[in-house]
């Protein structure tokens, strides 16, 4: 089996709060800072949702010392690049610059964790621009809508995963200056962030520039988070969607399952190699069974994401033959279901999976996207560095044992949506 070295990093915590990971990365003169806030979609109320993400988008609209989005400018002029991203369980913005630029971006960022400057005549303009992301990145995609609708159901209505992060439009119509302010003031502080340098630079660089621009940021009282421990009502659910945009059929299925944070977290691992080795390449025991040999499908998958402050999901994803129809699909996963739990999983293949996933993890290790983006994952969500060190231990240590057992936990009736995608007037 694949080994996997320890990651060199460094962290440690300012007088204010703020968390710091050094990953130090010579292979090239530059470096990628990443401001973390524990804080996203899933921390809204109904009513407010998408207010995460729209003041995401409101961060570039300046200071008292950075002009409207002088911000984007200042990085790119310096031959660098920056953005942000909005997820349920964090809000991060980053930036990859030359190793010398590190003091630049940090002077900035730290500036608008606290002196951000919203004014109306920007919330009217970036309101239009918040929408019409909504309307390219989910109104007009069949599948996004389907999913959507399908959080609804596992997750519950109006409640922490069952809402968009984008928002729905008319909460995000309804958004004030004094929303986006309030919700600024209660989650933006230095005590309920994180800052990740990765790249050509040292520990000790990091810290005495973080002193510099972040140390004097007065911490804030933060609002506790949580998330619950179960899942929709009236599970189980089906949600099918008709659409004129669609022109092949598709099948998922998502069950309710634990992440490492809550729930039955010692399943968590398992659920990560069950996910490989049932469906997550084109050797996996879906696609050779429902593809290369039944060839009732065109494609076959598996996933888990166990990165979650709440409740996760194990998902299943098949688009159909043509001229399959759906009961087929739903028999064919359901024989391989049953076959893995009377009959559980060899050694062979459960090592082949861990080894994928040893080998992910060894070349993310050499990104500064992907290696900052995990550590933001986790951290974001209360773990630490000693987990992320761990987890390549934690997946070589699972049996195949752990995966049957989780399987039995999460493969229920009583725990799942069926969702399905046909295009308009099909039979299925």
């Amino acid at each position: 089996m694949l080994t996997v070295a320890r990651r060199p990093s460094e962290s440690f915590t300012l007088a204010n709060g703020l968390q710091i990971v050094v990953l130090p990365s010579h292979r090239a003169p530059i470096v990628t800072q990443v401001v973390l806030y524990k804080v996203g979609g899933a921390d809204e109320t109904f009513g407010q949702t998408g207010v995460a993400h729209f003041l995401e988008h409101m961060m570039f609209k300046g200071t008292a010392t950075v002009g409207p989005n002088e911000f984007s400018r200042i990085v790119s002029r310096s031959g660098g690049r920056d953005n942000a991203y909005t997820d349920f369980d964090v809000t991060a913005y980053h930036q990859t610059v030359a190793a010398d630029r590190l003091e630049m971006v940090m002077r900035m960022e730290s500036d608008r964790m606290v002196n951000l400057r919203l004014a109306e005549s920007d919330l009217r303009t970036e309101r239009q621009v918040v929408l019409e992301e909504r309307r390219m990145r989910t109104d007009n995609v069949p599948s996004m809508l389907l999913d959507e609708a399908s959080r609804e159901q596992l997750f519950g209505r109006h409640r922490p995963y069952g809402m968009p992060v984008v928002g729905y439009v008319d909460d995000v119509k309804r958004l004030t200056v004094g929303d986006l302010g309030a919700f600024y003031r209660r989650h933006y502080a230095p005590n309920n962030a994180v800052l990740i340098v990765a790249g050509d630079t040292t520990p000790e660089a990091v810290r005495k520039l973080a002193e510099r621009h972040y140390g004097p940021l007065a911490r804030r009282t933060v609002p506790p988070r949580s998330r619950p421990s179960d899942g929709g009502k009236d599970l189980p659910q089906r949600v099918v969607r008709a659409d004129a945009r669609v022109v092949e059929t598709r099948w998922e299925r998502d069950y309710l399952a634990p992440s490492y944070r809550l729930g039955a977290t010692e399943h968590a691992c398992a659920l990560s190699v069950l996910a490989r080795l049932l469906g997550g390449s084109e050797t996996s025991r879906l696609w050779r069974a429902l593809v290369s040999e039944a060839r009732v499908a065109l494609s076959a998958s598996a996933s888990y994401g166990g990165a979650s402050l709440g409740l996760s999901s194990f998902g299943f994803d098949v688009q159909p033959a043509r001229g399959t129809g759906v009961a087929a699909i739903e028999a064919a996963v359901g024989d391989q279901m049953k076959k893995l739990l009377d009959d559980g999983v060899t050694e062979e293949e459960v090592e082949r999976a861990q080894n994928r996933m040893l080998a992910q993890t060894i070349y993310s290790q050499d990104s500064l996207a992907s290696g900052p983006r995990l550590y933001a994952a986790v951290l974001s969500t209360g773990g630490t560095v000693a987990e992320i060190d761990d987890w390549p231990k934690n997946v070589a240590a699972v049996t195949p044992a752990a995966v049957l057992a989780a399987a039995r936990h999460v493969w229920r009736d009583d725990n799942a949506v069926t969702s399905l995608l046909t295009p308009v007037g099909s039979a299925q």
